[in-house]
């Protein structure tokens, strides 16, 4: 499955509907606002003839009179402007071709689009007053608004598109950390399986080669069958972890006193060589699955074992975590590879424990809302510290 594909197709398929919902407001709201703007150009002719009527059509040459205002008599064909005037409309043509009044009208005149509003001053229909103004600012505030929302929805659009492509991305983390870890489980099981079945190849044509004797079958079965049961082990830790990362193991929590938790891992494990202690810690209580909690403290210990003469275990609280210690006197993590101990197949050092087995415990830990930390003791040896909030 191509997910940069997926996404890029979810991102598409968003930005149309995106474009189409903005662009069907966009054409709304051009329509809405164009509309006004004419609107506002009807009603200033009509404001123009409400301030004659307050002076009874009186002509006047002062300053401010209305202009381009003309007192027409359809009757006798005469036309008197009404203040200054320097337009010449087909006034008659105007006033007669409406079919009622008051109404407007829009006609040419030198290159420009004029509105013109006639109203009847008698009820005879004789005299009427017709008033123009030019709607070229108008046309301007139009496109101006038009076009400030058209850009403003273009802007929209692209803030859609990268959100959308930002929103895909985040729903596709799933299938990522999905895809992911099916790659690191291929990879690590490839990892784990190709020295026990090169061991298995190489015993069964060893084996079957020449003529032997029953021992030598014997020992080869054996060396097969030891192989078998790493590459099975191997495995079943494989689809634990892969379980664990997952979040697929369902934890079954319950009340655990983890100091007393301590104290059973370090009894029930004996190494010939090796002093393991458990110090008398406090009485901490921490929510945890039992089996899952003491298969990740044996593992941790365990490593510890494998690398020192001397083990030893204590159960402090700290700011709120119930915090376990696991301290040796073997030779320390490497610096180099410290970061990396919990891994999957990096080794702590050279006698330490390979394979799954840490990363398993972390899982296990981080399932637990806790964590782990590593270091190397100033006086010699390993430090793991296991924080669990306390219960």
């Amino acid at each position: 499955m191509n997910l940069n594909r997926t996404r890029i197709q979810l991102t598409l398929i968003y930005g149309i509907l995106s474009a189409l919902a903005v662009g069907g407001i966009s054409w709304y709201a051009v329509g809405v606002a164009t509309d006004r703007i004419y609107d506002g150009a009807e009603r200033e002719t009509e404001a123009v003839i409400r301030d004659l009527a307050l002076q009874s059509f009186e002509t006047s040459d002062d300053e401010g009179w209305p202009y381009n205002t003309w007192h027409v008599n359809l009757e006798e064909q005469w036309t008197d402007p009404l203040g200054e005037v320097w337009v010449e409309p087909p006034l008659f043509t105007l006033a007669e071709s409406a079919d009622e009044y008051p109404t407007h009208n829009e006609f040419q005149f030198d290159g420009s689009t004029w509105l013109a509003y006639i109203e009847l001053l008698d009820d005879e229909g004789t005299e009427a007053i017709v008033t123009i103004v030019d709607l070229a600012p108008f046309d301007d505030d139009a496109a101006s608004t038009g076009l400030r929302i058209w850009l403003a929805a273009t802007g929209s659009i692209v803030a859609a598109v990268a959100a959308g492509y930002w929103i895909a991305g985040r729903s596709l983390r799933p299938a990522h950390a999905a895809l992911r870890q099916q790659r690191d489980f291929i990879a690590d099981a490839a990892h784990e399986l190709r020295t026990p079945l090169a061991v298995i190849q190489a015993s069964a044509s060893h084996s079957l080669s020449r003529e032997r004797e029953g021992n030598a079958y014997r020992e080869s079965l054996e060396e097969i069958r030891a192989a078998a049961e790493r590459a099975g082990h191997g495995v079943s830790e494989l689809l634990e972890l892969a379980r664990l990362e997952a979040g697929q193991a369902a934890l079954r929590l319950a009340p655990l006193r983890l100091d007393l938790l301590a104290e059973e891992v370090a009894s029930s494990i004996r190494v010939d060589g090796v002093v393991l202690e458990a110090g008398e810690g406090e009485a901490l209580v921490v929510q945890a699955d039992y089996g899952l909690l003491r298969q990740s403290i044996e593992t941790l210990t365990n490593n510890a074992v494998a690398r020192a003469s001397r083990v030893w275990m204590n159960v402090a609280p700290f700011e709120g975590w119930a915090v376990l210690d696991i301290a040796d006197n073997g030779p320390g993590f490497d610096e180099e590879l410290l970061p990396h101990v919990f891994d999957r197949f990096r080794r702590g050092d050279t006698g330490g424990s390979s394979g799954l087995g840490l990363a398993i415990a972390r899982s296990i830990i981080d399932s637990h809302r806790g964590r782990i930390e590593v270091s190397n003791r100033r006086d010699g040896g390993a430090l793991v510290r296991v924080f669990l909030p306390l219960g």
